[in-house]
């Protein structure tokens, strides 16, 4: 059913269930407690009533039944009180005579457990036994033993809430007074059903304003309100502020993923633009020297047709270099972990990456320098992914120290990891461009003379350590130079 759909309206309902059976319960107990009470002061105020009436009466003289006195005392104890019925039992409880209507009685035998249990304790009341019309009903009782010269002769057995008075209690339960008893009740359980509604109101007004946080925080389809806030009280930190302060986590969460897609989508924008850029440029220079060059065959000398084809094959190479960075990025984006790992001496890696540099350090008038610790250090990693680490810094340094100055890359050991730097003393980078340098595709100046890189070198510097649980560090001043350092876990050499 719509109606009930919403949580207040099925607390509701359930609160209205419960005090239904409540009420019930109360209800059947009342009656049940009110007329057990009524018998147990019954017999608690008559429970010496069958003890005076035979010390009283001689009921039995020798071992017969005095019917005369039995007959004489019924008839005075029906007009005194006639919502009780008499009988007198023999030794075995047989009913020897009784007080009531001939007919009436139907059960001519009487349980003596609960005339015993009667007769030896003095309250645990009530206590009930055998009713003669009903065989299959039990009521309080007043009981005594019958003594004379010739020892037991028999019991009284006195029935304190017969049919008379059993009429009487069914019309005590159809009074004004239960009534108005059951009236109260009914009441109580109204105003319970009311206080708890609202109750119920109050706790769920918070559960609505979450759900209403929620609504206004996703909003249109397509649209998100970013600064809708849930707020949790502060003094009753309880379920339902947990979850709305989850909710705020998970709101921020989102927040932070849609700003980081925002950027990423910036950047692929960039990336598809420098990526295009980047390609166009050698292509074009290509085409057209070649073009030039089939148009003018006749007319230009071998020297210029040298010249042409040289220029060419430049941007040829340099497209192929693009292109293979391009893959090699890729694939190092794909991958989670390194696949081949295995221990290598740093030391003979850079030893053998800077000997592949010093002829082109030569050929620039830099120096290029090589310093390592004394101690033969092994790091586990992918050889060949490190090799890439160390020739790409050794490259990026090397393009930007200008004729005289010096490249140099130093081995050391710290604590339990080996240390490379790799710095330069070229023209270094402004403060607010350090952070962008590790970008795809970034270049500082694009006009540095025979700039053969797309900007991928450092970006793949990046990943690679990233991919060895490692990290670059950059330390730059103007006109000082540029320092790369990271670090791997070193382990002794067997």
């Amino acid at each position: 059913m719509m109606i009930f759909r919403t949580l207040y309206s099925r607390l509701a309902l359930t609160l209205f269930i419960l005090l239904c059976l409540v009420g019930l319960i109360l209800n059947q107990l009342i009656r049940q407690s009110s007329d057990m009470y009524q018998q147990e002061v019954s017999q608690k105020l008559n429970s010496k009533l069958a003890a005076n009436i035979v010390n009283s009466q001689p009921l039995i003289k020798g071992r017969q039944v005095n019917h005369e006195a039995m007959n004489q005392f019924f008839e005075q104890l029906m007009v005194i009180n006639p919502s009780i019925e008499i009988y007198l039992l023999d030794p075995q409880g047989k009913v020897l005579a009784y007080s009531a209507p001939k007919g009436k009685v139907k059960r001519m035998a009487i349980a003596l457990e609960p005339i015993k249990q009667f007769l030896e304790q003095d309250d645990g009341f009530p206590i009930e036994g055998d009713d003669p019309r009903d065989p299959a009903r039990r009521k309080v009782f007043s009981a005594a033993k019958i003594i004379n010269n010739d020892g037991l002769q028999g019991y009284l057995y006195i029935v304190l809430g017969g049919e008379k008075y059993d009429d009487i209690a069914q019309l005590l339960r159809q009074s004004y007074i239960l009534d108005s008893s059951l009236l109260v009740l009914l009441a109580a359980l109204g105003a319970a059903l009311l206080c708890g509604l609202i109750v119920f109101a109050l706790l769920t007004s918070r559960l609505r304003a979450l759900g209403s946080r929620v609504r206004e925080y996703t909003g249109k389809p397509g649209e998100l309100d970013r600064s809708v806030n849930f707020s949790a009280s502060v003094k009753s930190r309880d379920e339902i502020d947990e979850l709305g302060l989850q909710f705020n986590t998970m709101a921020e969460k989102i927040n932070q993923q849609i700003d980081e897609l925002q950027r990423m989508d910036g950047v692929r924008r960039e990336m598809v633009a420098n990526v295009s850029h980047d390609l166009r440029t050698p292509l074009t220079t290509m085409h057209g020297y070649l073009e030039t060059l089939l148009l003018k065959n006749d007319d230009l000398s071998e020297v210029d047709k040298k010249q042409y084809l040289k220029t060419a094959l430049l941007h040829s190479q340099r497209l192929g270099n693009l292109v293979d960075e391009l893959f090699e990025l890729a694939r190092l984006d794909s991958c989670e972990a390194v696949v081949y790992s295995e221990p290598f001496s740093m030391g003979e890696l850079v030893q053998d990456v800077a000997q592949s540099f010093e002829l082109r350090a030569q050929q620039m008038s830099i120096c290029l320098d090589v310093n390592l610790n004394q101690q033969v250090l092994l790091v586990y990693g992918d050889i060949g992914m490190m090799q890439r680490v160390l020739e790409n810094l050794l490259e990026n340094g090397l393009r930007h120290t200008p004729s005289g100055g010096r490249v140099s890359i130093n081995v050391e050991l710290n604590s339990t990891n080996v240390v490379v730097r790799v710095a330069d003393s070229g023209c270094g980078i402004p403060p607010q461009d350090v952070p962008r340098i590790f970008e795809r595709f970034y270049q500082r100046d694009k006009n540095i003379s025979d700039n053969h890189s797309a900007g991928l070198g450092l970006a793949i510097v990046k990943r690679i350590l990233e991919l060895h649980g490692s990290v670059i560090k950059v330390q730059s001043k103007i006109n000082h130079g540029t320092t790369f350092t990271f670090e791997l876990g070193a382990r002794a050499a067997v």
